[in-house]
């Protein structure tokens, strides 16, 4: 057995790490993104004085939202940008023990750019945007910077959301686990892109994936519906179905 997760260190969103001292500096693998046309750019980010006099998770909150009249005129793919660029996207927090699924979800129904862009239906232009970032810009940049692998992890989170799930057909979801399973193969150590994976074909109602956890019902209610990945046989299980699923 091989537990590639432990409950005591899974990345909070909910609490501000004041004493994170983070230099303001323009990220460099911002290329590694879609470049839309209209950015929006935060007026409030980790490593500004503005940030450090935060004094409550509430006030973090705040900052983080989209001012209404942006809201309703910003592109969608700028909205997604504006998602995967949030400060409450990256590691400016402390532990929590709460199950990584829950853990996002909370975060996304905080934010109203994410509550914008389910109503508007904007689901295949996140997938379109996911399937357009450049995993290896990324990983040769940013090997020992953290923030955009929580920024990939957050945008993949996103189709954990039933709401979003709702949204995709099956063709698209094919096309998503595509994306989701390159990117896996590309750095293996990142466990979490398997469940997203995993929820994408249980909620396609994927037969094989269905049968595994019903075969399996402890370790669907324990692992994947939680957020976490226990074992490796569990892995190459999820793997073999997703390379399957998408042909």
């Amino acid at each position: 057995m091989k537990t590639t997760i432990s409950k005591l260190t899974l990345l909070l969103l909910f609490f501000v790490c004041y004493s994170c001292e983070i230099n303001n500096i323009e990220d460099s693998s911002t290329s590694c993104y879609l470049s839309v046309s209209d950015p929006y750019k935060y007026p409030v980010v980790p490593g500004t004085d503005e940030w450090r006099k935060i004094t409550s998770i509430n006030e973090a909150f705040q900052v983080c939202q989209l001012p209404e009249k942006t809201l309703k005129s910003i592109s969608t793919q700028g909205l997604i940008d504006a998602i995967v660029h949030s400060p409450m996207f990256t590691n400016h927090y402390l532990l929590s023990s709460s199950p990584p699924v829950e853990t996002w979800h909370k975060l996304y129904s905080k934010l109203n750019a994410i509550q914008e862009l389910i109503s508007r239906n904007g689901i295949e232009e996140l997938i379109t945007y996911y399937k357009t970032i450049d995993f290896d810009c990324i990983k040769s940049n940013n090997e020992d910077n953290i923030n955009d692998f929580e920024r990939l992890m957050g945008i993949e989170f996103l189709f954990t959301e039933q709401e979003i799930l709702n949204k995709i057909n099956h063709q698209k979801k094919q096309e998503l686990v595509q994306a989701l399973l390159s990117n896996y193969k590309k750095k293996t150590e990142r466990w979490s892109v398997i469940v997203p994976i995993a929820w994408v074909m249980f909620d396609d109602n994927y037969q094989p994936m269905k049968e595994y956890y019903q075969n399996n019902t402890k370790l669907y209610e324990q692992s994947i519906l939680l957020g976490y990945i226990f074992f490796n046989e569990q892995v190459e299980s999820i793997i073999s179905m997703a390379n399957n699923f998408i042909k």
